[in-house]
């Protein structure tokens, strides 16, 4: 797997990345096929593929691990946002409500919140057609990077996996994921917070509509966490755990030296242009 350690300037450019390396890859390896979703969620068995060219691969896979630069709502691809946010708010303070093309509910994003971005081999990890099983998998690995980062950084925190993709620290949130997929492809990407102001999510976020049971109806404040207030030096924990975030996928590849590099700056601007710069797109729904 390769690894990219590196944030864009404007939220925008971050979302129009994440899409435009799942659709270039999916485009080189199989420029016939049309078959995608966009879930956080679903149970359901994804198509089988036949076998392809040597791009659709561990070897092609990808780790980025990157942030907002700036605050920002960022809808799921279906997300509502007279029903999912608290758009005059967010008006009055300036935050822009982006659209992801990955399924989901809202988040907040922005300095203190990092993210973390894959892009997995469905030819190389064909378990990962069962949806269950690719949530299984990466958010076992993402708990075990999160947890070995807390003990090698000498915090007494036990990491969960609750709900179908979150991470929980005592009981409370601190990592939302979603996920695309396209026919021998997913687009796996997350949050981890680690000392972003939490009182962002209360100030920009509508209470959810539909809530995992674990939540109990507890409002924004008492239901998600963050790390600041055990992190003495939260820019070095973060240093920590991208490095366990890479030993655990065995990123070891550099971005210099992957297939796709050289098409990405295109591609991306393709994307923005298309689809990230316009506003039509985030205000759909």
């Amino acid at each position: 797997m390769h690894y990219l350690d590196s944030s864009f300037g404007t939220p925008e450019e971050n979302l129009a990345w994440d899409e435009a390396l799942i659709e270039l890859a999916h485009r080189t390896s199989s420029p016939s096929s049309g078959s995608e979703r966009s879930s956080p969620s679903s149970r359901s068995e994804l198509s089988s593929s036949s076998s392809g060219s040597e791009r659709s691969s561990s070897t092609s896979e990808v780790l980025r691990w990157w942030s907002m630069p700036t605050t920002c709502v960022v809808l799921g691809r279906s997300s509502r946002i007279d029903a999912e946010v608290q758009p005059d708010r967010c008006r009055e303070d300036g935050i822009p409500i982006l659209r992801r093309m990955s399924g989901g509910a809202p988040i907040v994003a922005g300095p203190g919140c990092c993210m973390y971005s894959l892009l997995l081999s469905l030819e190389a990890r064909p378990e990962c057609r069962q949806l269950d099983e690719v949530h299984r998998m990466v958010m076992d690995r993402t708990r075990s990077a999160m947890q070995s980062a807390l003990i090698e950084h000498g915090l007494d925190r036990r990491v969960e996996i609750q709900g179908i993709c979150d991470l929980t620290v005592d009981d409370q949130k601190i990592s939302g994921n979603a996920l695309r997929v396209k026919k021998d492809w997913i687009l796996y990407h997350g949050t981890l917070l680690i000392d972003m102001p939490l009182e962002w999510i209360d100030a920009y976020l509508a209470m959810p509509q539909k809530q995992p049971e674990y939540r109990r109806g507890r409002p924004h404040a008492e239901f998600v966490t963050s790390l600041k207030d055990s992190l003495v030096d939260p820019s070095g924990f973060t240093r920590r755990l991208s490095r366990c975030m890479q030993r655990v996928w065995n990123a070891t590849e550099p971005w210099s030296t992957h297939v796709l590099r050289e098409a990405m700056p295109h591609e991306t601007q393709r994307w923005l242009a298309e689809r990230y710069t316009d506003p039509k797109w985030h205000s759909s729904r």
